[in-house]
């Protein structure tokens, strides 16, 4: 294996040499990283993660990691420091009026991941109100997520194993829910027929996400848009405008646009130019 890895190595980068062999390695050294089997979680979080974050979330040494990396054929670095830009979100945190408060260690005790419950907690936070998070680690995934949407953090840890972190977001939650699409090149009806005209039949991906529960739409969709290549599209059948999803797909260099065919009814056109 080429890739040289460091502490900031994201765990994207590990997956996309041998997929398998790595989570396979990873589990053997701790059972905590089985996680990384499950494709909705992987493909939303691990992009985001480096290897410094997945050992201190997974309690493993830093140490302990680079060895079992090497011994597949990783090439470790000798610099092994660990940049901590979360403090900078720390310091620009600020104090909202109230809290939403969500507990999350009975899910956490059911061996399941929380990700749906806190991101329809997001979604309830009302002008001016944070998000008080209750769990038994850092959630350095989430903070890294939420960071992409405005939102700063401050952590406490009251006692073993229980961590309290609060988010705050400057400005209303219900202002991105619109202003967001209306910033989205949203197309009318008849430039979303010509668009959608030129692109092949057989390289359209249909998938209708109508039926599934918060958070599975954008995480279903973002399994498919590592597939996208130019010339080829993703057709999607969606209630409502996904806007926590339109930032991930920006990363990903993708263009979209919509069409409204009726309540509760949205085309969306996802592809590369």
């Amino acid at each position: 294996m080429e890739l040289t890895i460091n502490a900031q190595t994201k765990i994207s980068q590990l997956l996309e040499v041998d997929r398998d062999l790595v989570i396979r390695t990873l589990v053997g050294l701790n059972k905590k990283f089985s996680r990384l089997k499950n494709p909705l979680l992987r493909n939303l979080l691990v992009k985001r993660v480096s290897i410094a974050d997945a050992c201190k979330i997974s309690k493993t040494e830093l140490s302990d990691f680079m060895w079992s990396m090497k011994q597949i054929g990783f090439k470790v670095t000798a610099d092994t420091s660990v940049e901590n830009d979360i403090a900078e979100r720390t310091v620009s945190f600020q104090e909202p009026l109230d809290y939403l408060e969500l507990d999350v260690r009975p899910v956490l005790a059911q061996d399941k991941d929380p990700l749906k419950e806190i991101l329809a907690a997001i979604k309830k936070l009302e002008e001016g109100q944070g998000l008080k998070l209750v769990n038994t680690f850092e959630p350095l995934p989430l903070i890294h997520l939420l960071a992409d949407k405005g939102f700063s953090f401050r952590l406490e840890h009251p006692e073993p194993n229980l961590v309290v972190t609060y988010f705050s977001k400057a400005g209303s939650i219900a202002d991105e829910t619109v202003t967001t699409p209306l910033t989205a090149p949203a197309a009318d009806n008849d430039q979303f027929d010509r668009l959608l005209k030129r692109f092949d039949e057989h390289r359209i991906t249909f998938l209708d996400v109508r039926q599934l529960e918060m958070p599975k739409p954008m995480l279903t969709i973002l399994e498919q848009t590592p597939n996208l290549v130019a010339g080829s599209a993703l057709f999607v059948y969606h209630k409502k405008i996904p806007v926590y999803l339109l930032p991930e797909l920006e990363k990903q260099g993708l263009t979209y646009v919509f069409k409204t065919i009726g309540p509760a009814d949205i085309n969306m056109l996802i592809y590369k130019k």
